[in-house]
């Protein structure tokens, strides 16, 4: 991997989020974690990620308000969500905010770095 790809990984589960995160490590990201969309959306706001990867259901803010937000100031961001409560109205709505990838959960390790893959390829 030639640069060094940034990613933002927001889930209100510790387990999941640093999960993800170590995975996409591994294969040689610069990974930043938040625990909300609030704090994703502080992170975001303060640094350009090359791909954001978050959930759906999360307290507070879900993942579709999320992203509505962060398009507020970033109307290009490369988001991927991850779900276990995947309908086909949220899907919809998240192709609607511009979502590349929409996976459900459980997400195996492969398919999240494949995804991420994916979604860097897109403009590269």
């Amino acid at each position: 991997m030639e640069k060094n790809y940034k990613i933002l990984v927001v889930d209100d589960e510790e387990h999941t989020r640093l999960g993800y995160a170590e995975v996409l490590r591994l294969d040689g990201y610069e990974v930043d974690i938040a625990e909300t969309g609030l704090e994703g959306l502080e992170k975001a706001k303060k640094t350009k990620f090359d791909v954001i990867v978050t959930d759906l259901r999360m307290p507070q803010m879900d993942g579709l308000t999320f992203i509505e937000k962060l398009r507020e100031f970033d109307s290009d961001a490369r988001v991927v969500i991850i779900t276990a409560f995947g309908t086909y109205k949220s899907y919809q709505k998240s192709k609607q905010l511009g979502v590349i990838t929409y996976l459900n959960k459980p997400v195996r390790a492969k398919d999240l770095k494949d995804a991420v893959s994916d979604v860097l390829n897109i403009s590269e």
